[in-house]
């Protein structure tokens, strides 16, 4: 027994009529008369009998017309209510994100996004690239914000926004007074670098290693708090992302642009391409391309 089958019982029930109730369906009246024949195959009983033009239900049709009546009238309130939760945004989100973007980008957006739904439960995951897109692709998170390239051919990505890399540089370094700071200019100097595990990491190396530029690395660290404290002792300088730059803690490091070839990273949300989008996870990308538009 099928849910179309039972919709065409009830139509030709309502209306006296093979030919009124495919109408109503919106098929051909043979293949409405079909699949009644198929139903009544089913349950072993004659629903209608026809009469020439007229038809009429049986004992057994006028027993199922209730019970089918309801059964229908629960689907389609069982799908409006999905449809009214979808649109209110109920129901709860794990989205994933790098620790160089989490704290730094997810605050505001989330805030919102629970200012917009105040129904929906969120629920965040911190880890690196690694991590996460194998996470995406266990169906373990609905999606992640993290930076590319990211190489799995499970994943889809959407770009919310580009990024400028800026120098923070310790507040007696010499390039901290310098009018125009260049890339090239960071050649041959002591860095406070991000450990390989952060994406941030390997695109750094990647923007110095097409100028040429050599880096003394003086000290790793996994978090960009902590990479700033060290810069502010005057350890090294080092290169973080605009979102740090925006929320960093006041202290005694310069911070400057690049002009000439400015390094950007690109900000994109990721999904499991054989999965259905979480609306609440749609929702949240759109924000975060409109704080960022």
């Amino acid at each position: 027994m099928e849910l179309h089958q039972l919709r065409y019982f009830v139509a030709v029930a309502e209306t006296g009529s093979f030919s009124r109730g495919a109408e109503r369906c919106g098929i051909t009246q043979p293949s409405l008369s079909q699949q009644i024949l198929k139903l009544e195959d089913e349950m072993d009983q004659r629903l209608f009998d026809r009469l020439g033009r007229r038809v009429q239900m049986t004992p057994s049709g006028r027993i199922l017309l209730p019970r089918a009546q309801r059964i229908l009238a629960e689907v389609n309130s069982a799908s409006n209510a999905v449809k009214q939760d979808v649109n209110e945004g109920k129901g709860s989100l794990t989205i994933g994100a790098i620790p160089t973007i989490a704290p730094f980008l997810l605050p505001k957006p989330l805030n919102e996004l629970r200012k917009r739904y105040p129904d929906s439960e969120l629920h965040i995951c911190e880890d690196t690239t690694e991590n996460l897109t194998q996470m995406l692709v266990r169906a373990e998170i609905d999606c992640a914000i993290m930076s590319p390239p990211v190489d799995e051919p499970h994943l889809r990505a959407e770009k919310l926004f580009s990024e400028e890399l800026f120098a923070i540089l310790p507040e007696h370094h010499s390039l901290a007074s310098t009018g125009d700071l260049r890339l090239a200019m960071l050649d041959g100097e002591d860095a406070i670098v991000l450990q390989p595990m952060h994406c941030l990491s390997a695109q750094i190396d990647a923007f110095c290693n097409s100028e040429n530029i050599t880096r003394n690395v003086s000290c790793t660290t996994s978090q960009l708090a902590t990479l700033y404290n060290l810069v502010a002792l005057g350890m090294g300088l080092s290169l973080v992302p605009e979102m740090f730059v925006k929320n960093s803690p006041s202290g005694p490091c310069v911070i400057k642009n690049f002009s000439g070839k400015i390094p950007k990273r690109t900000i994109s949300i990721y999904w499991h391409a054989a999965r259905v989008r979480n609306p609440l996870g749609e929702f949240l990308a759109d924000i975060i391309k409109s704080q960022h538009a």
